[in-house]
């Protein structure tokens, strides 16, 4: 493996007839990478007048936030800017977002922080910020996930003008969701510098890159070229809770789903991008059961075609329409998922979504006791608290069996270790919690609004 001392921010360009953004980054000038991210879309009218200053000033903040595939190759500490100039707040703002966003990139391989993410500026070109949008329009990002269809089946129910979007591919889950909710996908596509790929089997580090901080400023230029106003979401409250603690660091897996990332993003689109876009999680004020309840009572079209597995990145290359290939269930999100809808389905409906009943399952002890906190830490997976696994057993045991009923392994093992321990009023004390409608959080009113005549 070489040592590199030095990562490059080259240059970016633009290709107003493809709409194509091509981004240009390097080790100490020797090593190369080139991202190209496509904008174009035949289905959607884009602006007539494209303003090359608010272009570029969007495009020099996505150059500023895809570096990050490569420069986890091998983190180096001086970052030389060439494309722009970043001021003293700004740079405090990605280097506040690379510590969070890295974190647990930096503690599972012993790399400080402290040593990282020193910003020299190698070029005076200042982009300013300039309002752009002029429309009400949404776009909603989505996956495969059940959290995405809630949030798409309360604003069509508010009759709000809006579209899907989705970063990189499309694939059965997401055109599924589109043609049920008879909403239009934006795409938008992404090619990976290929000699990434070639280090990465050189033994350079490599490592999961939470995707949610790319597609935020993704979206932004999106807003511009198609005129939407609204970037909506569907992160819930449990996405801001940690992981673990290390360095001065709280290691949150989905740091970049969390509400002090949204608001930190927020006030820097705001500040230095435009005033007139937001960026927001519709579902910020529920937990996951929550929204899971909701979701199970009313939108069962879904089931049979929906997912929480990120396994389906590699499982659905099968190219099975049956939804045995849209979960592992081997998986922390797989388990997390079953978990939460199991109080409120009945055993037929988990045989439609999941196949098998995974509190069935022996070799799951270790990932089910990891979800419970009984051993280790939470997993590093987009799963929740600790709390919601715990309310959902003991909601499963209470609606699904009787006291002769002979519970499944794990239900069993949640019982004698946990259940047994605690007093009814702890559970009641969970439920409020986990229940209550909060609203911390940035959501415009008219969408609060939405919230409160519906939930």
């Amino acid at each position: 493996m070489h040592k590199f001392t030095r990562f490059y921010f080259k240059s970016f360009e633009f290709d107003y007839s493809q709409l194509q953004a091509k981004f240009h980054y390097s080790f100490d000038n020797e090593v190369f990478f080139e991202e190209i991210i496509d904008f174009k879309n035949e289905q959607f009218v884009q602006k007539t007048q494209l303003d090359k200053d608010i272009l570029n000033n969007l495009l020099f903040h996505l150059h500023i936030a895809f570096w990050i595939s490569y420069y986890k190759l091998f983190p180096t500490k001086e970052l030389i800017v060439e494309s722009a100039y970043l001021d003293d707040f700004q740079i405090d703002f990605w280097k506040k977002f690379y510590s969070n966003w890295l974190g647990e990139f930096l503690f599972t391989n012993k790399i400080s922080p402290k040593w990282l993410f020193d910003f020299v500026n190698k070029s005076e070109i200042v982009y300013t910020k300039k309002d752009f949008t002029t429309s009400d329009k949404s776009l909603v990002a989505i996956w495969w996930w059940k959290d995405s269809i809630v949030t798409i089946e309360l604003l069509k129910k508010a009759d709000i003008d809006f579209d899907l979007v989705v970063f990189w591919k499309i694939d059965q889950l997401k055109q599924y969701t589109s043609d049920i909710s008879e909403k239009s996908i934006l795409q938008i596509t992404r090619k990976i510098s290929e000699n990434l790929f070639e280090l990465n089997n050189k033994w350079y580090y490599n490592w999961h890159v939470p995707i949610t901080w790319l597609i935020a400023f993704a979206l932004e230029v999106a807003c511009y070229l198609y005129d939407y106003k609204y970037i909506i979401l569907s992160n819930e409250k449990s996405a801001s809770f940690w992981n673990t603690f290390w360095e001065w660091l709280h290691i949150n897996h989905q740091y970049s789903k969390s509400l002090d990332f949204e608001k930190d993003f927020e006030n820097y689109v705001s500040k230095y991008i435009s005033s007139n876009t937001k960026y927001f999680s519709f579902l910020r004020w529920m937990y996951e059961v929550k929204i899971a309840n909701l979701f199970s009572k009313y939108w069962k079209d879904y089931f049979k075609k929906f997912s929480s597995c990120n396994n389906n990145f590699k499982i659905l290359k099968n190219e099975s329409n049956s939804n045995h290939w849209f979960w592992c269930n081997n998986c922390p999100k797989c388990a997390f998922v079953f978990s939460i809808l199991r109080p409120y389905i009945t055993t037929n409906e988990v045989l439609e979504i999941f196949w098998a009943d995974l509190y069935e399952r022996i070799d799951l002890e270790k990932l089910f006791r990891e979800l419970l906190w009984i051993s280790w830490i939470k997993p590093f997976e987009c799963v929740w608290e600790a709390e919601e696994v715990v309310y959902s057993m003991y909601l499963t045991i209470k609606n699904h069996y009787n006291d002769e009923e002979k519970l499944p392994f794990i239900l069993q093992i949640f019982k004698n270790e946990i259940l047994s321990k605690m007093q009814e009023s702890e559970f009641k004390n969970i439920e409020k919690k986990l229940v209550t409608i909060y609203n911390d959080d940035i959501i415009p009113t008219q969408f609060k609004d939405i919230l409160k005549n519906n939930i």
